[in-house]
């Protein structure tokens, strides 16, 4: 007995030393983890090694004799609920050797166990990692002597699997395991001493094959889902925001169009003036200005781009006359008279700035001494001539 709890011991001190090299790994616990459907996550593994066995006197205090070492295979199917815990059934077959060629048996042990995979624990779960240290701890039926009308009865069993992937659909499993058995189950000549405990201790080497889904799937919580529908519901708005903008700029562009087209409207009734008046050319242009300023409208900027057309199907020694007017009605002389240039300068500054050969323009402002229409408020123009 001393001795099946001396191996406990010292597998869990080899554990230790594993976990220290675990400190860097990303903590993603189980918690962050959602477990998968049934058929994922299953392992099926065989192995073979050694055992030996041991047993303790009939008050159960002191250990007795150890036996000779003998030899056992094994076969088992593990399922995983989560990164940590999972299910295991395992069915050992082997020969115990007691101490002489007498208490040779033949041994079968079928037991289910619970499986804790400290690594993904302790250390946070990572598939990448190349070595996973599991306990476990089960119980089952210790037939012993199988061939020879032998005894059998229930058994504990735990131990540590010390687990080596070498890509993602196999794994090394080294098993160090111990079991603890009543002596009336151990194998045929121990009974003859009266043993209260048996032990049966030992070191399997095998293979698992791990099929269907092999990772695990990130758990979102209630908090990433909140920031996540709360972005979609800030794309939502922007869209909506990006189909106000859009409304807007097709009523700007249709405001623009009607706009030019007035404009056109406008300067084709001036020409038709202008053409009536002995002072004017057919070649004169009007841009009309809003009351008491010198701003170019989105109106006057139209009707300047069929002035552009004009100067640059004109000879190129051909100079055009900017000049700036005043209302009459309106105003002194001499801020009409300053008004007036500056019309007469913002649109030469626009026509510049537009391409224009500044050196086929020239400009004036007259104030408000011509009185060129006789309709109210139409002397707030520049004329091109």
């Amino acid at each position: 007995m001393k001795k099946f709890l001396l191996s406990i011991a010292i597998v869990a001190f080899s554990m230790g030393s594993v976990f220290a090299q675990e400190n860097s790994a990303e903590k993603l616990r189980w918690k962050g983890i959602m477990n998968n459907g049934f058929w994922s996550n299953w392992e099926i593994g065989i192995a073979g090694g050694i055992n030996g066995t041991a047993w303790n006197d009939a008050f159960g205090t002191d250990q007795g004799a150890i036996g000779d070492l003998g030899w056992q295979i094994e076969g088992n199917v593990t399922k995983w609920f989560n990164p940590i815990v999972g299910a295991r059934v395992q069915l050992i077959g082997g020969r115990l050797n007691a101490s002489d060629d007498y208490l040779k048996n033949y041994w079968i042990m079928p037991h289910a166990d619970a499986v804790l995979n400290l690594s993904n624990w302790f250390g946070g779960y990572r598939e990448d990692r190349v070595y996973y240290a599991k306990v476990f701890a089960g119980a089952g039926v210790n037939f012993v002597n199988v061939n020879n009308d032998g005894t059998s009865g229930f058994a504990g069993v735990a131990g540590l699997i010390n687990t080596f992937r070498v890509c993602k659909q196999l794994d090394i499993n080294l098993e160090l395991k111990g079991i603890l058995s009543a002596g009336r189950d151990m194998p045929r000549g121990i009974n003859t001493i009266a043993a209260k405990y048996g032990q049966i201790y030992s070191a399997t080497l095998g293979i698992a094959y791990r099929f269907n889904k092999r990772d695990w799937n990130k758990a979102y919580s209630q908090e990433e889902i909140d920031a996540y529908l709360a972005s979609i519901a800030a794309l939502e708005s922007s869209l909506a925001d990006a189909h106000r903008n859009e409304g807007k700029l097709a009523e700007r562009l249709a405001a623009q169009k009607a706009a030019t087209d007035q404009a056109l409207k406008d300067n084709e009734a001036l020409r038709a003036e202008l053409a009536k008046r002995k002072n004017s050319v057919v070649s004169s242009s009007a841009i009309f200005f809003n009351f008491d300023s010198a701003r170019l409208t989105d109106r006057a900027k139209a009707s300047m781009q069929v002035l552009q057309e004009t100067i640059a199907a004109a000879p190129k020694d051909q100079v055009f006359t900017i000049v700036g007017h005043a209302d009459v009605k309106t105003g002194s002389a001499a801020y009409n008279q300053k008004l007036s240039e500056k019309r007469a300068k913002a649109v030469y500054d626009y026509l510049v700035e537009q391409g224009v050969n500044k050196d086929q323009l020239t400009w004036k402002g007259v104030g408000s001494s011509e009185n060129i229409f006789p309709v109210n408020n139409t002397n707030r123009v520049v004329i091109v001539k």
